[in-house]
């Protein structure tokens, strides 16, 4: 069989889905649920947790800008978003109170409780409207009401301003070859917000 020249490419062995934009209003705060393909279970309970970094960079913004910046701002301000892992507590029980988020096994499926504090409830998951069906493989962004505060151009009305985001997931560092992920990059963009402009 023949080989193919080095040059002539034809399989692309780490597929990327495309770069996000996060738009946001300055002074939001928001938390965005990301699932992860190539983890089964990213809940609290591993003995080895998985390392999550998030981060958002300001870009070089300037006043009356109409297009994306292409560079990071020299100086710009970093930061860090917390990533929340959601709480695995166990197999339902009628007796056990539960807390929003916290999820649990019941009927070979898993279920996050959607509202409430110390709930309880003799109807299980699946008949029980507070419980929804999800994934353990499932993270959440949270974007901060200060991001972009101090970065040194502010959105206008006519104009925003925009962020590098990317977030990093590490495996456990007990792996043999412990592998890197970066699955989600693009940028965030901050709108005009007339309650920030306006004294409370």
């Amino acid at each position: 069989m023949a080989r193919s020249k080095l040059t002539n490419t034809t399989n692309d062995l780490v597929g990327d889905g495309g770069a996000v934009l996060w738009s946001l209003v300055t002074g939001e705060q928001l938390e965005f649920p990301i699932t992860l393909n190539f983890i089964k279970d990213a809940t609290l309970q591993l003995s080895n947790n998985y390392e999550y970094e998030a981060v958002v960079i300001e870009a070089d913004n300037f006043a009356g800008q109409t297009d994306t910046p292409k560079t990071i701002r020299a100086g710009g301000v970093q930061t860090k978003l917390t990533v929340r892992v959601p709480l695995k507590v166990g197999v339902w029980s009628s007796v056990n109170a539960y807390n929003k988020e916290e999820i649990v096994e019941y009927s070979d499926k898993h279920w996050k409780l959607t509202h409430g504090a110390g709930y309880t409830n003799t109807e299980p998951p699946g008949v029980d409207p507070r419980w929804v069906e999800t994934t353990l493989n499932r993270i959440y962004v949270q974007f901060p009401k200060t991001l972009g505060a101090t970065w040194l151009v502010k959105a206008d009305v006519g104009s925003p301003v925009y962020g590098f985001f990317e977030l990093r997931v590490t495996e456990p560092n007990d792996s043999i070859f412990s592998r890197t992920w970066k699955p989600v990059r693009g940028m965030v963009q901050l709108m005009f917000s007339p309650t920030e402009v306006v004294a409370d």
